[in-house]
């Protein structure tokens, strides 16, 4: 079975207890988190290890048995020759913060005057950085920077320790290219993002689209596409004013994702059957 884990954007405004707690009402199985490079988190994540939102989300974490999976984001073009271990750096919060909470990846991205060799060097550098706190480095596309697709990220990470992250929206992704995104990607295949308005049980045509993703790849509920407020995404079945918390909205979202990995061949089983 694939991870799942939903971003705290998804649940803004949200803190990040509170989106531990909705995680573990939806059966979603870890969070990520933005601890840096976004205004609206430095003065939840501004102190770094000292900050007292630290102890609570260990404490929520473990009572929860919701995990980790990813930390962002790290600008590739912010900090370029600093050390990893320089505490007023966002880039040592990243990573002090992604190895204290037991997180897989962090994230970062290719600053918008980069070239791509600058964003290669970075991201190797970022990479060593990385090693001793024992998180794996995701490259994420972007608009307006040296590297907008997925191909561009998987070339800029090649023989690096780090991957990538792989956008999926199902409304628009043909089916055929994402599964040569996977085999392409292979082991540099970080996570696969969906955004969370596109996420439906009764998604009939979008089934299988990620059948290919292998179970060890998680896949992640991302920020809805239309920039929409997370009660008024709710699939059906979930009241459009319920309050994420109590799980009714994450749980619509799973089963939308896990209606994405049925294989063709159970499709056809299914077809055969009605």
């Amino acid at each position: 079975m694939n991870r799942v884990a939903v971003h705290q954007s998804v649940l803004s405004p949200a803190d990040p207890v509170a989106c531990v707690l909705a995680a573990r009402a939806g059966r979603i199985d870890s969070v990520g988190l933005h601890v840096a490079s976004v205004a609206d988190v430095e003065q939840t994540w501004g102190g770094g290890a000292g900050t007292p939102m630290l102890a609570e989300m260990v404490d929520a974490l473990l009572v929860s048995r919701v995990t980790t999976l990813d930390v962002g984001r790290i600008g590739l073009a912010d900090d370029e020759g600093a050390g990893p271990r320089e505490p007023h750096r966002p880039r040592h919060r990243v990573l002090d913060l992604a190895g204290r909470l037991g997180a897989q990846f962090v994230t970062a991205r290719a600053g918008a005057a980069q070239t791509v060799d600058a964003t290669a060097d970075a991201f190797a550098a970022l990479c060593e950085q990385a090693r001793p706190f024992r998180v794996r480095p995701l490259l994420v596309p972007a608009p307006g920077t040296p590297v907008t697709t997925p191909r561009a990220a998987l070339a800029v990470v090649e023989g690096t320790r780090g991957g990538v992250v792989l956008d999926v929206a199902p409304s628009t992704a043909d089916p055929e290219e994402v599964a040569e995104l996977v085999v392409e990607a292979g082991d540099a295949l970080g996570y696969v993002r969906v955004p969370a308005d596109e996420l439906r049980p009764d998604m009939g045509a979008a089934t299988s689209l990620l059948a290919t993703v292998p179970p060890q790849v998680p896949l992640v509920i991302g920020t809805p596409v239309a920039g929409a407020a997370a009660g008024a995404t709710a699939a059906p079945g979930a009241a459009a004013t319920a309050p994420v918390y109590d799980g009714v909205f994450l749980a619509a979202c799973r089963a939308g994702l896990d209606r994405l990995l049925v294989h063709p061949r159970a499709v056809a089983a299914e077809r055969r059957q009605d």
